[in-house]
């Protein structure tokens, strides 16, 4: 077990008050001013490994994504993230059963659940800024 730190403990802290958001470094920079952006990206980098946060995917940016995963975090379930508020939402039941059964029917592919995330657009993204159509 590695040794925590008191600035690793001050990004986990911020993480786990906002447990249904993911995450850029550059947003956990902002809210923690006085931790430079390459610790927060070296203390992610080892929270990761540590299994306590994932890496959620990448914006447009290349910019990296990251959701806390640590105790007392669903763990087991695939999720949904908004690309443009940062929420992500549990999928499971009947719908994740089928999305399962799909793909494995289709390509003979078992999904990870706890690694699997679908990114979209939220409800309530999508209410405010309405889809561009293609021509």
């Amino acid at each position: 077990m590695e040794y925590k730190t008191q600035t690793r403990q001050m990004i986990l802290d911020c993480m786990i008050e906002n447990p249904d958001r993911i995450f850029k470094a550059s947003e956990l920079a902002q809210s923690l001013p006085t931790i430079s952006l390459s610790t927060i990206y070296r203390n992610l980098s080892r929270l990761e490994k540590a299994g306590v946060v994932q890496i959620v995917g990448a914006e447009e940016n290349k910019e990296l994504q990251y959701r806390y995963t640590g105790p007392g975090r669903c763990q087991a379930k695939m999720h949904l993230v908004c690309k443009e508020c940062g929420k992500f939402f549990h999928l499971d039941g009947p719908a994740l059963k089928m999305l399962q059964l799909s793909v494995m029917r289709v390509n003979g592919f078992e999904l990870d659940q706890q690694q699997s995330v679908l990114l979209g657009r939220c409800a309530g993204c999508a209410h405010r800024r309405p889809r561009r159509r293609r021509i």
